[in-house]
This record gives structure tokens, sequence and C-alpha cells, in this order.
């Protein structure tokens, strides 16, 4: 397979026949119109094969061809004596249309470089709208200026404005995804400098958190055990929030925790649980899951157990079936690639104050299938395995741990929160959540 040319060099490259064109024609040249019509033609033919048209070299010959007639049929010298103004003009506008259609004419050229995962990224999309916007701007800026100014000052303050342009082609991308996550986030990002080895006073911490849901009480744990002073605040008689219980003659109720997942060996609570030296048979028990599906039951012991009878009921979607717990599970273990360095996956705006824009930007091609979950929904990743309702139905039992429906769950939220148990189970509190909630105290 051929090497795709990169997309600054074949942006270029589309540039060829008018640095041509305005060379020749400068110099009073008229063969230079002919010329750039040539060099157009060999840029579309490509192009012709594959069916889909750069914009810039579309009209590029477009352009040329009217030139072409106009120079060599009709015996006119406009576009060679005025092929700045006219030749900048063309463009201006065909970046413009561009935008108004909602397909900048970078696009395709950033295409080139970016792998297909990321082209159905909103801000993929409105980066190449502002860069298009930004060459709109400069073509007509330079247009402006072969009209007003004389030679060679409008030759360097244009070529200067190309070359502004060229560079901002190259640095907004690569900054402007880290900037959008990062913007609200800053907002809130404030610091506050405390010391855990300074002295204090009995009524004095260096944090205070207000809850002790297991959000708070596993903040409080892991600061605890990093040596800062902590109090955690609760209104209730107890902590532990919806993962705790209550007795009622003689039997435990939880009083929201059934089934955690998280427990397998790259899972966000293992990682927590061996922080604070913590065992996870000690806790947690694995739990046994039954569906009854129109009388059967199913039995849901491990993935291939449960893959196993999925087939035995739809054989019509046994490749189907594997397939989309083949990808599942790579798609989850791309989403906890990382977990092993803070525990759990970090969401955008974390991702670039601890690891930097670069890595923002290489998510998609780092996490290729995680990735496709997160821009769509479950019941698009059924559709795009299987053809039996039933089947989708019966993988979306467990959606009512979201309290969505399936073509309003992101089916990222549907992969950790739904898929995750068929993939690595879920696991019960030994003794009732409030035994749990009470280990992290």
């Amino acid at each position: 397979m051929p090497r795709r040319v990169p997309g600054m060099v074949y942006m270029l490259i589309s540039f060829v026949p008018w640095i041509v064109y305005w060379i020749l024609c400068g110099m009073g040249q008229g063969y230079g119109v002919m010329i750039s019509l040539l060099i157009s033609a060999i840029l579309i033919i490509p192009q012709i094969r594959a069916r889909a048209f750069n914009p810039m070299d579309l009209t590029s010959l477009l352009y040329f061809s009217a030139a072409s007639f106009a120079t060599f049929i009709l015996g006119l010298d406009l576009f060679v004596q005025e092929s700045g103004p006219l030749g900048y003009l063309t463009l201006s506008l065909m970046a413009i249309l561009s935008l108004v259609v909602k397909r900048p004419y970078t696009l395709q050229v950033s295409m080139r470089d970016y792998p297909e995962i990321y082209w159905r990224e909103k801000s993929f999309l409105m980066i190449n709208s502002v860069i298009t916007g930004i060459w709109a701007i400069i073509f007509m800026s330079n247009a402006v200026i072969f009209l007003l100014l004389d030679v060679p000052l409008n030759i360097l303050v244009s070529n200067f404005l190309i070359a502004l342009g060229i560079a901002f082609s190259v640095i907004f991308p690569l900054m402007a995804p880290a900037h959008l996550v990062s913007r609200e986030f800053r907002r809130y990002d404030w610091r506050v400098d405390v010391n855990p080895r300074r002295p204090k006073g009995e009524n004095e911490y260096d944090v205070i958190i207000v809850g002790s849901g297991i959000g708070g009480l596993t903040c409080g744990a892991l600061l605890s055990r990093r040596g800062y002073k902590v109090l955690v605040l609760e209104q209730h008689y107890q902590v532990g929030g919806y993962c705790s219980s209550f007795r009622r003659r003689g039997f435990v109720f939880n009083t929201g925790v059934e089934n955690v997942s998280g427990l397998w060996e790259k899972g966000p609570v293992s990682y927590l649980l061996r922080e604070l030296g913590l065992e996870r048979d000690e806790l947690f028990v694995r739990n046994r899951i039954r569906y009854i599906f129109r009388g059967r039951e199913i039995d849901a012991s491990d993935l291939e157990g449960f893959m196993r009878v999925l087939s035995e009921i739809f054989p019509e979607e046994r490749k189907n079936i594997q397939a989309f717990f083949d990808e599942a599970k790579r798609a989850y273990e791309e989403c906890y690639r990382e977990s092993e360095i803070y525990g759990v996956p970090l969401p955008a705006e974390l991702i670039v104050k601890v690891f930097g824009s670069k890595k923002l930007l290489d998510y998609p091609k780092e996490h290729p299938h995680f990735y496709d979950w997160m821009n769509k929904t479950y019941k698009q990743k059924l559709d795009e395995f299987f053809v039996n309702e039933d089947l989708k139905s019966l993988l979306c039992a467990l959606l009512g741990y979201l309290g969505t429906k399936p073509d309003e769950t992101p089916a990222s939220s549907a992969l950790t929160a739904v898929v995750s148990y068929y993939l690595h189970g879920g696991y019960f509190p030994k003794g009732g959540a409030q035994r749990f909630a009470e280990s992290l105290k």
C-alpha cells in the first residue's frame, strides 16, 4: 500500500499551480496560465479515479480553465495583469464556500494526518473550520494587498501572511483540543498550599471533606494514607451514603449497593484496596447472576459461559456475539490502560494537566476501540453487531444501573457500568455495604 502524502505537503503541492501562475504572470508571461492549467489537471486526475475531490485542486482546475479560455480564445490579458488580486480572491471565495457547506477545505488535508477515528469528532470539524476561516481572511487580505501595493512590497507582505497561515495550520491543531477541554476546568483548578508535615492543633486539619459517601471516604482514606490530617463531616448517624446498610429483624439491608465492578486486576477498586492495604477477599464475594429470559434461566458465572449460553439461544448471532465481546474487552482494557498510574481513568482535562496536551491529541489513536465507544450510543453499538432485537434487549438488562434508555446512553458509559459485569463479573460486600464503608474510616 503506497504511503499517503502528509497533509501539509499535500497542501503545498496544491499551491504549486498558483505559485507558477503568480511568478510567470508577474513577469508578464501569459503561458503561465496554460502551465498552471496543466499542473492542475495532473493533480485532479487521481482524484477523479478516487471520486474524492480536494476543493482547492478543483477550484484551481476551474479557475485556470476559465483563465486559459479568456487569455487564449478571447485574447484578454485580465488574468495575466491581475493574477494576484483575481487568484487570491478566488481562493478566498473557495474557502468561504467550503465553510458555508460545512466542509472546510482543510478538512481533507487534515484527514491525511489523522486516523479515521478522529474524523467524526466535533472538535476536528471545528478546528478545521477555524483554520479554513483564517486562510479565507489571508487570501482576501492578499487580494487587497495586490490591489493597493506595488512590487516587491506586495509580494513580501503576501508571502509573510502565507507563512503565518502555514504556522497557524501546524500549531493550532496541536493546542486547540487541550485548550477546549481545559477552558472550563481552569476556573475550578484552584491550588492551596498544604504541608502535611507541619504540626497541627487539635481542631486544625489539612483537608476537610463534606460528606462521607464512598467518594468522600475514599478521598479521605487516600489523603490520610499520604500523611494529611483529614476531617470528614457527615450529617447522618453513619458513614457510607449509598454504600451503607441497616438492620431490620435480624436481616441486613443495603441502601443501594448490590453489585460492585472494578475488582478485576486493573480495576479501580482493586487499586484502591491495594493502596490502603486491604484484601479483596476479606471484603467482597463474587456475585452469582441469573437472568430469566422467556422462561429460560441464564447463569452468567463468567464471560465464556455467558457467551456460550447466548450462542445457544441465538445461534444465528454466534459470530456476532464473539465479535461484540472481543471488541468490548479491547475497549474496556484501553479505557483502563493508564489506570495503574492514578488508579482510575482520567477525564480529558486531567489528561492534559497530568500528561500534557500531546497525550490528549494522541488519545484517539492510542485508544481507538474505546474512543469509538465514546462517540456512539449503546444502541448504535448493539445495532452495529446484532440483528436480533431480543438479544439486544437482553444485553440491556443491566441498564437500570444507569437509569437510561439504550439510545440515550453513551456507549462508553454502558461499557463501564453494564458490559463490564459481563467481562469481569460483579461483587457483593461481605457482611453488607456498611462493612466496606467502615473499612475506609
